[in-house]
């Protein structure tokens, strides 16, 4: 019997394992994934601002590249940002937790069923325990009304060095397509960069060929002649614009604590999980008892905690989706980005104080009046 099993190996279960095996090295713990590695095909990025001088000291061996500062641009105003920011990627994420944790990673293993004391597989093995964690993607959903973050992205390696030191984390001067779209740049090394083509959206349609067309149309306008593409990825997040955190909880009756978005921790405009990942690592290791009964109460707990919180995003959601016309919502973007530094920074890190929400709303509005007066009525009933 093992003490712990993570069933499903994405990053908030990744994490939670790492975190786990750093803290508690004798703790008998299977990290289960139906996959061939760890960390699935992505890429995961968060500001420095996001976590703790101890997150950053823990998280430090999984993190593959580190920039000093980034930088957005928009028809109107263009900007660098001195806060660093951090990617790591699902390679680097298999390789090293891989390393720690050894034959505690369970491959190409299939679940078929779960409950708060066993693992079944597909193939007929069977893993009990005192723990298990459920962190096999998103579920729930539909107790929330979603817009969605999709994207393509591709590594390619230049022909010629491109010339960025710093991200380039919105370049929206881009023709506008499919509700608010932007360009991400995260530069590698001298020649190689990831290039992702990024879309906030009413629905979730994703056309591959559309999006790889419009990253070779980019990559030409720049100027940059492409040697090879060496990696391809594709993602689409929810953004929530309203919902209801206890039906979304109703659906979790068998008992089984839940893991990452499964347990609706990811940024409610952003979208970034990994912040609230390392926390809710930081929180399983730091419980004085690990089994699913504790654990899960305690999940669910800062799962609440989290969605309360994230109100006035879900409330700037709405502004950007219902009262912006799609193809002007750069505006609402290019309008958040006049504020203080530090003031962006809480925001990304989700811990905005007090007055951070009426300076973000103050100022000449980006949409169109009586449109963000209808939403903002509809958030005071």
């Amino acid at each position: 019997m093992s003490q712990v099993v993570l069933a499903g190996g994405g990053l908030a279960n990744c994490l939670i394992g790492w975190r786990l095996a750093g803290l508690r090295p004798d703790l008998d713990l299977l990290l289960v994934e139906a996959g061939p590695a760890l960390g699935g095909n992505h890429t995961w990025s968060f500001h420095g601002s996001d976590l703790t001088p101890a997150q950053h000291d823990w998280i430090a061996p999984l993190v593959e590249h580190s920039w000093p500062a980034h930088e957005v641009a928009f028809p109107q105003r263009r900007r660098r940002l001195a806060g660093s920011y951090h990617t790591l990627r699902s390679g680097h994420l298999d390789r090293v937790v891989s390393a720690r944790l050894g034959a505690r990673v369970v491959l190409n293993a299939q679940v078929a069923t779960l409950a708060p004391d066993c693992v079944r597989l597909a193939d007929g093995r069977e893993f009990t325990a005192t723990l298990v964690i459920d962190g096999r993607g998103a579920a729930g959903l539909e107790a929330m009304e979603l817009a969605w973050q999709k994207f393509l992205g591709q590594i390619v390696e230049l022909e010629a060095p491109h010339g960025l030191s710093v991200p380039l984390l919105m370049d929206a001067t881009v023709p506008q397509h499919d509700g608010y779209r932007f360009v991400y740049l995260l530069p590698f090394d001298a020649r190689r960069l990831l290039i992702e083509d990024t879309y906030y959206s009413d629905g979730p349609e994703l056309a591959p060929e559309t999006l790889r067309a419009r990253i070779t149309d980019y990559l030409a306008g720049r100027g940059w002649a492409v040697a090879r593409i060496e990696h391809e990825e594709t993602g689409v997040l929810p953004i929530v614009l309203d919902g209801d955190i206890d039906e979304f909880w109703s659906g979790a009756s068998d008992g089984v604590p839940r893991a990452g978005m499964r347990a609706g921790l990811f940024h409610g405009t952003t979208g970034y999980s990994l912040p609230q990942a390392v926390a809710l690592a930081d929180l399983v290791a730091g419980l004085p008892r690990l089994d699913s009964a504790s654990v899960g109460q305690a999940i669910r707990a800062h799962s609440r905690r989290h969605w309360h919180s994230q109100g006035f995003f879900r409330l700037l959601n709405r502004l950007l989706f219902r009262a912006a016309p799609p193809a002007e919502r750069w505006r609402v973007l290019q309008h958040f980005y006049r504020l203080p530094e530090p003031l962006v920074g809480r925001f990304y890190a989700g811990r905005l104080r007090a007055t951070d929400p009426l300076r973000i709303l103050s100022g000449r509005p980006p949409v169109p009046l009586l449109r963000a007066l209808r939403v903002l009525a509809g958030a005071a009933r």
